[in-house]
């Protein structure tokens, strides 16, 4: 007997506006037929409006795709959100599926921001290329802590008083 499994997932970043981003997420493989769109509010990054729709799912809990997703509405893209969405919309009474939708949305928010100042900030000596982060995380304070290079230990943090 011969198992197949097909799996294709697309995460899509975009300026909505001067103030927000907005985050489309697809899933189609063999058990699922997902699609997730929120709006991000800047500097804070946060989510200020969530969709979801699914049209197969593994678990039945998952039906109420579009209930489940309003629950991330007013939560903040930084520390903690990994716990704050699974208490929402994951667990036994949730739906997995769509919480690991909801956290790659995020996550590719984040990306939003580090890959460009990544690849610029490859440029010039250390001290220029630290001072360059610096401004980033002024600019957005909400990655602090977000990953391990905006740990309260990073070089990147000394000198800012960003709390």
């Amino acid at each position: 007997m011969t198992l197949s499994f097909m799996r294709n997932k697309v995460v899509q970043v975009e300026s909505f506006s001067e103030n927000s981003l907005a985050v489309s997420w697809r899933l189609a493989d063999s058990l699922t037929e997902a699609i997730i769109q929120i709006k991000v509010r800047l500097p804070d990054l946060e989510i200020t409006a969530a969709e979801a729709r699914m049209e197969r799912y593994p678990h039945q809990e998952c039906a109420s795709a579009s209930g489940f997703i309003q629950k991330i509405v007013g939560v903040r893209v930084g520390p903690g959100l990994r716990k704050i969405v699974q208490d929402l919309m994951g667990g036994f009474c949730g739906c997995p599926e769509l919480a690991e939708g909801a956290l790659e949305c995020c996550n590719a928010v984040i990306l939003h921001f580090t890959v460009p100042q990544i690849k610029e900030n490859e440029k010039g000596n250390e001290e220029e290329r630290r001072k360059k982060y610096q401004a980033m995380l002024k600019f957005n304070p909400r990655l602090v802590r977000s990953c391990v290079a905006f740990a309260d230990d990073s070089p990147l943090l000394q000198g800012l008083n960003i709390v």
